[in-house]
């Protein structure tokens, strides 16, 4: 298999994941440490998706206005997560 290829998958996989905690839960490797139960908490102002916690990007596009300030997100997930119950991930 090419590098190119190779390298294209994992990008396919490490970004179709992002904000689906579906998918999340079947990536894990046997005997790792189990993801914290709690949902991430989004403080105003901070610089990271509030559902996966990623460092923020210029690059990100997708954004909701929540209590007067702009969050953005990674993804569409991402964000449709958060709307869904935004006092899940707000501290």
């Amino acid at each position: 298999m090419s590098k190119l290829s190779f390298a294209g998958i994992l990008l396919t996989v490490l970004f179709s994941s992002c904000g689906d905690a579906a998918n999340t839960a079947s990536t894990e490797l046997p005997g790792a440490p189990m993801a914290p139960t709690e949902a991430p908490k989004y403080t105003k102002g901070a610089k990271m998706d509030p559902i996966c916690e990623m460092e923020w990007d210029n690059a990100w596009v997708e954004f909701t206005v929540y209590q007067g300030d702009t969050i953005r997100f990674c993804s569409e997930n991402c964000k449709t997560a958060f709307l869904a119950r935004p006092e899940k991930y707000v501290k």
